[in-house]
């Protein structure tokens, strides 16, 4: 008789604790999903590109794509590995994790296909060197700085 009280006691206190993890692991998933769409691709001026594709966007960032459709060459400046915007964006916008990316980077740079983006460190110095580079690229938290040249990423 004990052990069956046992055991509806334990039930009970399940119940109880079913709620407080659900709500928690709404806000962390629904948190997640509005970093995402936080996260927006920005451009120097000189760049006559308003909409990219979600291809084009990695294409752009993993270096397979170095020229805009202008002729013009593209300059990749991104944030340091260790910044939590850093790797949202390549989880978010580039669907890998950031040692992924940096492998990719060290290929193209080994092999003579190209040269690895430029990284920066801090999102003032990404905002800077972007406005002051023609054909240059890179991404900001929305909201985080006014800039008159947004990209589009169309899914």
């Amino acid at each position: 008789m004990a052990v069956h009280l046992f055991i509806r006691q334990m039930r009970l206190r399940a119940r109880h604790l079913l709620i407080p993890i659900l709500i928690i692991l709404l806000t962390v998933f629904t948190g997640r999903l509005a970093a995402a769409e936080s996260i927006q691709i920005f451009a120097h001026r000189s760049v006559a590109t308003s909409s990219l594709t979600q291809s084009e966007v990695r294409q752009i960032f993993t270096g397979m794509k170095q020229h805009w459709p202008d002729g013009q060459r593209i300059r990749v400046f991104v944030l340091a590995d260790n910044s939590d915007l850093h790797k949202a964006f390549c989880r978010e916008k580039l669907q890998m994790f950031p040692y992924q990316l940096n492998r990719i980077w060290d290929q193209m740079t080994y092999s003579g296909q190209g040269d690895a983006p430029t990284r920066v460190g801090s999102l003032q110095e990404l905002i800077d060197i972007i406005e002051k580079t023609d054909g240059a690229i890179g991404y900001i938290q929305e909201g985080s700085y006014e800039t008159t040249k947004l990209i589009e990423v169309q899914s």
